[in-house]
Formats: C-alpha cells, structure tokens, sequence
C-alpha cells in the first residue's frame, strides 16, 4: 500500500511539474507565457501579454534555476494579436492550430527543425511568400488562407502531406483556387508533388523544379550551370549560335521564382562561334580556359568584378583592336589575348601576374606598340629570349614600356627584373597638372622620420608606404610618418592630395 502511495505521489509530482507555467519577457519587451512539456522543453502557450507588433520568441528560457528548449508554439498562442513580424527559433518542432491566425504578418522564416504546421495556423494575414523547410512533413486546413499568396517554395524532397479540396479547407488558399501562386520544389520532384496519381500539389499557376549543383538552365540562348544553390550562382557554359553574333551575358537570369547570378564563363563556352561583339556583365568573377577562343571580337571590356582571366580566354580574336581590362584583375592566364591584334595594351594596377604568349603574335601592323603598366609593384611575366616563351609573343626591342614615376628600378634595374629589353622605357609622361603637383611636393627623410612638405595650396588626404616588394608597410594622413620601426632599404611612398596623386621613391638609412 505505501509503495503504490509512493508511486502515486511521484506521479502527481512529475505531472504537476510538467504542467507548470510561467512567463519571461522577449526582446521587444512583450510577455510570453510557456508551459514546461518535459524536464528540458516548454511550449509557448495562450495567456501572452502582448506589448509591441514584433515577437522574439527566443530557443531557451529559464525559470527557477532551470533552462529549458522552446520546442512547441501550442493552438491559439498568438492569433489576433496585431502582429507584424515573428522570429521563431530553430529548436521549434511544431507550431500548433490557430497559432498566429488574424495578424498582419508580411513574412515568416521557418526554422529547419519545423516539423508540423497545425490547422489554420497562418489564415488571414499578410503573407504573399513561403518558405517550407525540407523537414516539414504535414501541413493542415487552411493554414495560409486569406493570405495574398503569390509564391511557395517547399524544399522537402517528399511533400509534406496538405489539403487539397476545393473548400476553404485548402491549405494554401480560399476555395482551393491556387492559380495566383507559383510554386518552387526540388529538382526532379515534379512527379511526387504533381503529376503522380494521388499527388496533392496541384493547381499552381507555375511549377518550378529548383535546381541542384551541375544542373543546366537555358535563357535567351545561352546555357547556364548551377554552381551553389545557396549563393543562386551559375556560369555560362555553352550559346547557341542561333542568337546571333552578338551577345549581351546578363548579371542574373530567372527560373522561375529564383533568381541566378552569373559569376563566371565556363571554358570554352562561347569557343568558336562567331561573335562579334559581347558584353559581360558586372557580376562576372572568372572568365575560364578557351571561353571566347577563335571569335571575331574587336573589341572587349572586362569589368572590374572579373578576378581571374584564365588560358586563352580570348586568344584567336584576330580582329581585336580595343582591350579594356577591369580594375579588380589580378591574374591573366598563358595565350589570355595571344593572336589579337592589339597594339595598346593597359594593365591596371591590380594585375599580380601575367602568363606565358598572354599577348600579341600577329606581328606585322599589327604587333604591339605600347604596353602601359599602371602598378607600383611590377607584375610577374614571363621573360624570354624566345618570343614564343615570352608573355608578349614578339621581340620587346619594338615595344614602348610605359610605368609609374619612380618605378625603372623593380620594373627594369633591380637584380631579378622581368620588364626588360623593352625600348624605350618611360617612367609615364605626366600631364601639366600632374608635373606641377609633383614639383610642388617634398619628400625629406630624415633619421626616424618622413616628412612631406607642400604648399599651402594643395592638401594631403593620405599616403601610403611600400616596401621596394610591394608590401604594403604603413598608411594614414599625418605629413610626419615615424620610421624608427622600419628596416633601411628603399621605399615608394604613394601621396594622395585634394588634387591628384604623386609616386616618390626614398631610401631610408
């Protein structure tokens, strides 16, 4: 007798302990009220004082010396409240009936762990898109009527179980009248979501398969490749010549109700077609092996996202004339722009190397002239008494070199140099303005310090210091730059004034 009276009592005690309520406060300062489910979780429950129109349900609370896991938002919690905007946690497993009915949300962002969404848990508000995470496995009557659908994505290889009758029952909308939204689902499940017998997911206005990692999409005549499905990035990897000769490749394409940056050009993806003109688009990262190889370009600008130009990414367009390379290259791959016909060839101050025959090899009128180097830091080439191992396929006697002020020596003297056999070599021929500020401008190094001295009529904004590698030493705006810290040897200083730019090379003792 006393041990069934034992019993009973633990009973009572751990039923009276996981029915226990209490409140704490959210971030916005409303008063959430929970109910303890288990030794460890607790569900949010009716009874909240409500104080503002967005809730922060947080994935832990504590009370009486115990913290506990939200798991559940129980039936009726939050419905009619006004709400406008709800953070739910990712330790949420179910959101129960009624939970957030009659309140103005615009938009809500499922957490993965989302298992169940109860009946009418989301009727009548103001959501126009979801979002159902791919752990979700039922969804009951009429949770998103009277809202102004017009998109559901669901990312659940197999559906999650709904309603789908013609009543105001339908899980997504009045009447079961889904002809206004679009839905997206996973690669290859169009079947199980629509077309199988027994499917539930019908009635759509669109069906739109996401796609996966390799997976191919093609828009106005160009083929793209899906490359991260969380980033929405793709690269062109083939065009079909009916397009015509000239292509504009755009920053992002649709499929359906996702939207795909295009970040790089495949290789050999516009190899051999004819064009004549392309423009690429500001999103571009990486223009690969061959892309545009034997083409009839004469003219082409990289913008300034493109990073990388890799192996003869426009070698064979022998009616190029015109190259504009984007501030944010860096390195430009072997046969890049071999057997173009450029004479003047720019190389922004961002470029860190270029390849082996990168340029040039018509020879004739149209061999290289001129190649201006905008870097302080001379770029790696390859420099070779053979023209057909040189990064510049021809004799360099003939090619005027054209580098900052200041720079003959890491470009040209010093031992190591790349740039040379060049004739001539102009450290660049400033303009009046130009040659002015420079004259206006002192440089004095002095034992533990550089001063810069100017007139009154020019303003320094900043400097900064290299060493003779190109390491970035030290920067700021002072007129006074302290130099006990650094090593003897030689130094560019870049000054930047209100009105222009001057390079001064120093030794310091």
């Amino acid at each position: 007798m006393k041990k069934n009276l034992l019993i009973l009592m633990t009973l009572c005690i751990s039923v009276l302990g996981y029915s226990q309520t209490f409140t704490s406060s959210d971030s916005y300062g409303n008063t959430l009220n929970y109910s303890v489910t288990s030794t460890t979780t607790v569900s949010l429950v009716p009874g909240s004082t409500i104080a503002n129109i967005n809730i922060d349900i947080p994935a832990t609370v504590s009370n009486g010396g115990t913290t506990y896991s939200v798991t559940s938002i129980n039936a009726f919690s939050l419905g009619s409240k006004s709400i406008s905007s709800v953070s739910v946690p990712n330790t949420i497993t179910s959101i129960g009936q009624q939970a957030f009915d009659n309140n103005n949300l615009t938009g809500i962002v499922f957490p993965n762990s989302l298992t169940t969404i109860g009946d009418y848990a989301f009727q009548n508000n103001q959501l126009q898109g979801i979002t159902i995470p791919s752990n979700v496995a039922s969804i009951g009557n009429g949770v998103f009527r009277d809202n102004p659908l017009v998109s559901v994505t669901s990312l659940a290889t197999n559906p999650p179980t709904i309603t789908t009758v013609a009543g105001n029952n339908d899980t997504f909308a009045n009447g079961g009248n889904r002809s206004n939204i679009d839905l997206t689902i996973p690669a290859g499940a169009t079947g199980i979501y629509v077309t199988d017998a027994g499917a539930l997911w019908t009635g759509f206005n669109t069906v739109t398969e996401n796609l996966n990692v390799g997976d191919t999409y093609i828009d106005n005549y160009i083929t793209y490749e899906v490359i991260s499905v969380a980033n929405s990035t793709v690269k062109a990897v083939n065009y079909n010549t009916a397009g015509g000769t000239v292509v504009n490749i755009p920053a992002t394409i649709p499929n359906g109700q996702i939207t795909y940056s295009v970040t790089e050009i495949g290789n050999n993806a516009f190899q051999n077609k004819g064009l004549t003109a392309v423009t690429l688009p500001n999103t571009l990262v990486t223009i690969g092996e061959n892309a545009f190889f034997l083409n009839d370009l004469s003219s082409v600008t990289i913008p300034d996202s493109v990073v990388t130009i890799n192996d003869g990414a426009f070698a064979q367009s022998q009616n190029m004339t015109n190259l504009v390379l984007g501030n944010g290259v860096t390195s430009i791959g072997d046969y890049a722009f071999r057997f173009t016909a450029l004479q003047t060839i720019t190389i922004p101050a961002s470029v860190t190397d270029i390849g082996v025959v990168a340029f040039g090899g018509l020879g004739g009128s149209a061999a290289i002239t001129d190649v201006y180097c905008e870097g302080l830091v001379p770029p790696t080439i390859a420099t070779s008494n053979s023209p057909n191992s040189d990064t510049f396929n021809q004799s360099r006697s003939n090619i005027h070199l054209h580098i900052p002020a200041n720079t003959i020596d890491p470009y040209v003297n010093d031992v190591g140099a790349l740039w040379t056999g060049f004739n001539p070599v102009t450290e660049d021929a400033l303009s009046v303005d130009d040659f002015e500020l420079a004259n206006d401008v002192k440089v004095i190094a002095t034992v533990g310090t550089i001063k810069i001295v100017s007139s009154s009529s020019i303003s320094l904004e900043s400097y900064t210091l290299y060493n003779i590698s190109g390491a970035k030493i030290a920067s700021g705006n002072e007129s006074n730059i302290a130099t006990t810290s650094l090593a003897n040897g030689i130094y560019i200083l870049k000054l930047d004034f209100d009105k222009g730019t001057v390079v001064k090379k120093l030794a310091l003792k």
